[in-house]
């Protein structure tokens, strides 16, 4: 139910007050009014009784009784007289007595007694004319006090809840006038102060979220040349170690060739040579293979299922990698229950297979491999963990990159960790690497479950 607005309700709170007050006003001016007109008559009857008694004192014969009570009767609501003279027991007695109010006066003569008529209240006209006059005078105030109040309250709080729907709509161009009672004129000044206050304060954010949009474009374009540059770096180190592990082949490949073409070179070396011109070709061959399949990581699809048990994946892995240590290499498992993780097992076991064989190479092919396996929310965490050197410092924050390796030169095409790393982030997750206190590399791998 909605409430009743302001002006109604003060309508129907003077209403009530009014009707209340004015009506035990007129209550009491009508019992006031009857009291006091009461006392006029019993004055004027005592009056009358005072003097009709000195009369008969002067003149004590029945037909000055007589006479006396006949002018007495009727006036001043007199209904009856009564004289007992001294000396006898039985009063004269005129008109009508023993009923009414009696009002005695006494003399030498004797004891005078008049009857007044009942008093049965106000005349109704008397009573309809002073309640007129105090309905009147009633509503005369209370429209009196209505337009008052009107204007001194109901309009100006009218004007302030209208400015108030305004700023609530988002209009905060609005002022209230002051005016009013001395209280409605400073809730009016305070909401102007307030009004003005949010319009500086909006002008203030508005001027704040054009430096912030000048200042996100500024460092979009910078983010951008941050890009091209770290593009063009990635670029140029792939360029450089592309050239580095390809040109050094091709070196041997050309001077093996201009040896294989001295004629004093016997079959035997000349065979030889052929041996290793193969050898180095298809060195070559293999660092552009792992180079296209590192390219073709961020567009493949796997073809196979789309969930796979990384506990069988572990399982194969080291079951792969373990006879090349040939009992110098023990690798420990410590494998939770954990669901499915989103990957294909062919996947899934390339990155675990490069992470045992790197870390075979690390140790010489000697020493002990952690491997354990838990749930983390919705992550299955798989670490690697070596007992070898560790990484070095340089190269730690770049080991994820293409041609970026620790192993001698011709041991490795450092594209292994850069291929992991580009089919992890393809399957929403992460891997890491790092130092740990205790000593060895640590690989922390993070995917998400299926």
């Amino acid at each position: 139910m909605r409430p009743l607005g302001l002006r109604l309700q003060l309508v129907l709170a003077l209403t009530i007050a009014f009707v209340v007050a004015f009506s035990l006003l007129g209550i009491a001016a009508v019992q006031l009014g009857q009291r006091a007109r009461t006392n006029a008559r019993l004055e004027d009857a005592e009056v009358t009784a005072s003097l009709a008694a000195t009369s008969l004192a002067r003149d004590g014969s029945r037909e000055a009784f007589v006479a006396l009570a006949d002018a007495t009767l009727g006036r001043g609501d007199v209904r009856g007289v009564e004289w007992t003279p001294t000396g006898l027991r039985t009063p004269w007695l005129r008109g009508v007595t023993g009923v009414g109010t009696p009002v005695s006066a006494t003399s030498a003569a004797g004891e005078l007694r008049l009857w007044l008529r009942t008093d049965d209240g106000p005349r109704p006209a008397q009573s309809s004319l002073l309640l007129f006059y105090v309905a009147i005078t009633g509503g005369a105030i209370l429209l009196l006090t209505y337009v008052v109040l009107t204007f001194v309250i109901v309009r100006p709080v009218e004007a302030v809840t209208l400015a108030s729907e305004r700023v609530a709509r988002g209009n905060l161009e609005v002022s209230v006038p002051a005016r009013g009672a001395g209280e409605v004129a400073r809730l009016a000044t305070s909401f102007n102060a307030m009004a003005a206050q949010v319009r500086r304060d909006r002008d203030a954010l508005e001027q704040r979220l054009r430096e912030l949009e000048r200042a996100k474009t500024e460092l979009e374009s910078a983010q951008e040349q941050v890009v091209r540059g770290a593009r063009l770096a990635s670029v140029g180190r792939l360029a450089a170690g592309l050239a580095h592990e390809i040109g050094n082949p091709l070196a041997a490949i050309l001077g093996l060739v201009e040896l294989a073409r001295d004629e004093d070179v016997d079959e035997a070396d000349r065979a030889e040579m052929l041996r290793r011109i193969q050898h180095e070709t298809e060195r070559i061959h293999g660092i552009l293979r792992d180079l296209l399949d590192f390219a073709r990581q961020g567009r493949e699809s796997d073809p196979v299922e789309a969930s796979a048990d990384l506990s069988a994946v572990i399982a194969d892995a080291t079951a792969l990698v373990a006879p090349e240590g040939r009992g110098k290499l023990k690798i420990e498992r410590s494998l939770d229950e954990v669901p499915r993780v989103v990957g294909s097992s062919g996947r899934l076991e390339q990155v675990v297979l490069n992470l045992l064989l790197n870390a075979k190479d690390a140790m010489g092919g000697q020493g002990r491999v952690d491997v354990r396996l838990r749930r983390d929310g919705d992550h299955a965490v798989l670490v690697v963990h070596d007992d070898g050197p560790g990484i070095a410092p340089e190269v730690l924050d770049s080991l994820f990159e293409p041609f970026v390796t620790t192993k001698p030169v011709g041991q490795g095409t450092g594209l292994g960790l850069a291929v992991c790393h580009a089919l992890v982030d393809r399957l929403g997750g992460t891997i890491e690497a790092d130092n740990p206190p205790e000593g060895g590399a640590r690989f922390v791998v993070r995917l998400p479950l299926a």
